[in-house]
């Protein structure tokens, strides 16, 4: 049997606090009607800037999706397979975050991820549906409609983005103090 090293577990153990805050929110805030504000698009850039060394950090946004659109309902495959794949592209983004961790670096991840999103689901929407007509006026269309998840997604992914990153970056000094003090 493999043993599971220290710095595994933990990873395992961030992953799953970070899916059950992922699913919650999206559970909580579809009930109230505050539709993609949740803590999954901020979830899934720590995890590409934090879990990318282990296979944790990978399943984090596809485990929350699938966990709580079981429980709000499945929605058209194709459309699916955008939101989901438009995830991997925030997960990848976070994961420039973890190259060189800057203020900086954490805003150009945050917005970037935001924006991605946006773009990449509501671009799908356009050419392989028949909601909005297949013309630049379509595509205009697409994306006006969108502005009002668009503000709540950003919103999210900036709140949850901070306390997710300000909490690990405190958790780090923290426990560097606590260490150099015990020690």
């Amino acid at each position: 049997m493999k043993k599971v090293n220290s710095q595994s577990r933990q990873e395992f153990l961030l992953a799953l606090v970070l899916v059950v805050a992922a699913v919650g929110t999206r559970l909580l805030f579809a009930a109230v009607g505050m539709h993609n504000f949740n803590a999954v698009y901020g979830a899934t850039i720590f995890a590409g800037a934090c879990l990318t060394r282990h296979k944790w950090g990978y399943l984090v946004p596809f485990v929350a999706m699938l966990i709580s659109d079981a429980f709000l309902g499945f929605y058209d495959a194709g459309q699916m397979s955008v939101v989901y794949a438009s995830f991997a592209v925030m997960l990848l983004i976070g994961t420039l975050y973890a190259k060189k961790p800057s203020l900086l670096a954490f805003t150009g991840v945050t917005i970037g991820g935001s924006v991605a999103f946006f773009l990449l689901t509501n671009f799908a929407l356009w050419p392989f549906y028949t909601q909005y007509p297949h013309t630049w006026g379509g595509i205009v269309e697409s994306y006006t409609l969108a502005l009002p998840f668009f503000k709540n997604t950003f919103a999210s992914t900036m709140l949850f983005s901070a306390i997710l990153f300000g909490g690990y970056e405190a958790a780090k000094v923290f426990v560097t103090k606590k260490i150099v003090v015990a020690g």
